[in-house]
């Protein structure tokens, strides 16, 4: 009987020491190595850094500004002043050609309206008539460039206004330098049909 109570617990200890060495070997296939779960990470591409605009060449563009162009126009007789208009434009510097258009539309009759036409009957057209100034600007290391061409026309008032009217025009086209806050003097020119003449003077002004 003593012998029977020794066996089992020498069966119990020797299957005790015999799984051992199978648990050590579960272990690992159950948990992976810290490596394994690391490595592919650290290979991963990382997203590219923010764009910077400030150093693009199509964003980062120097404003030179707008300027205000006064135009004022003086009729004289002799040193006299009759009367002046004043106009006002502003400009980019560089950019395309400003136009400003102010008068009004005279009706002309041009002749009968077609072969087919009523006795009585005429065609009317129509001209522009009043001040016409185009404008441009240059910049230069000394100053800014003015291209200007000046035009009025205006309908001589002891003609007829509607079968012949003479239209008087004053024409003035020049290329000046300009500085800011200095009013220069473009040209004078004389108003056909009359003793008076047409004094054209223009400021150049930073809009801020």
């Amino acid at each position: 009987m003593q012998s029977k109570r020794w066996i089992w617990p020498m069966l119990a200890l020797a299957a005790t020491f015999a799984s051992g060495p199978i648990l050590a070997q579960a272990g690992p296939k159950d948990t992976p190595p810290p490596s394994s779960q690391q490595g592919p990470q650290s290979n991963l591409p990382q997203p590219p850094p923010p764009r910077d605009y400030s150093k693009e060449s199509d964003v980062q563009r120097t404003i030179l500004g707008a300027y205000r162009l006064t135009y004022t126009l003086t009729e004289m007789d002799g040193t006299k002043r009759i009367g002046s208009h004043h106009y006002v434009i502003a400009v980019d510097l560089d950019a395309p050609p400003t136009s400003l258009k102010l008068g009004t539309k005279i009706p002309i009759e041009t002749g009968a309206s077609g072969p087919g036409s009523l006795p009585g009957q005429t065609e009317i057209s129509y001209i522009d008539i009043g001040v016409n100034i185009r404008s441009h600007l240059r910049q230069f290391a000394n100053g800014v460039e003015l291209n200007s061409h000046v035009v009025q026309s205006a309908v001589d008032s002891q003609q007829s206004l509607l079968k012949s009217p003479v239209i008087r025009v004053s024409d003035l086209e020049s290329t000046v330098l300009l500085q800011e806050n200095k009013p220069v003097i473009l040209g004078t020119v004389d108003i056909p049909g009359s003793t008076h003449s047409l004094q054209i003077q223009v400021e150049l002004t930073r809009i801020h």
